[in-house]
């Protein structure tokens, strides 16, 4: 499969997925980051974690962190993402940034949870290059913007992310 036909591919995906409203995106993310917290926590409890009647309490923490940090994240790449948009001088809303952020983290999130796991430094870049190749998608099509635009900003929110998230990401080796 030529790299031409994977980005359109990518690109009549989120052409479709415009169409949606955010309520539908935002529930899509969160059941991921669910997904990823409570697949982490069974992890922890395989280990030798918290057991026995002990294991709601632990596991409520978990999942309350994990959609805190969620959240977060989420608040913060959209952010990102607009102040950058701020420069080329895009004055959609903020809700189409935030579909692109959900988008493009949905995938990414656990690819950098895989990452903690695997102790592999090409595990590490996988999951920048999938959030900007997605997120360079998510402004073609969500933004409407020429080729150049979408590329300085996605590399422009991938590098802040990346080096907000090195510490995380280099810490373990």
């Amino acid at each position: 499969m030529s790299s031409k036909t994977i980005f359109n591919t990518i690109l009549r995906s989120f052409q479709q997925i415009e169409q949606k409203p955010l309520r539908k995106d935002l529930l899509l993310y969160f059941g991921i980051v669910i997904l990823v917290y409570c697949v982490s926590f069974l992890m922890m409890l395989h280990e030798g974690g918290a057991g026995g009647f002990l294991f709601l309490l632990p596991f409520i923490i978990v999942l309350a962190g994990g959609l805190l940090t969620g959240a977060v994240v989420l608040l913060g790449t959209s952010l990102i993402e607009h102040f950058f948009l701020l420069f080329v001088d895009v004055r959609k809303s903020f809700e189409m940034t935030m579909k692109t952020a959900i988008y493009a983290l949905a995938v990414v999130f656990p690819l950098a949870w895989a990452a903690l796991l695997v102790p592999n430094t090409h595990m590490i870049v996988l999951p920048v290059i999938v959030f900007v190749i997605l997120t360079f998608c998510g402004i073609r099509v969500f933004h409407s913007l020429s080729i150049d635009r979408a590329a300085f900003v996605s590399l422009a929110t991938g590098a802040v992310l990346l080096f907000f998230s090195y510490r995380w990401l280099m810490g373990r080796w």
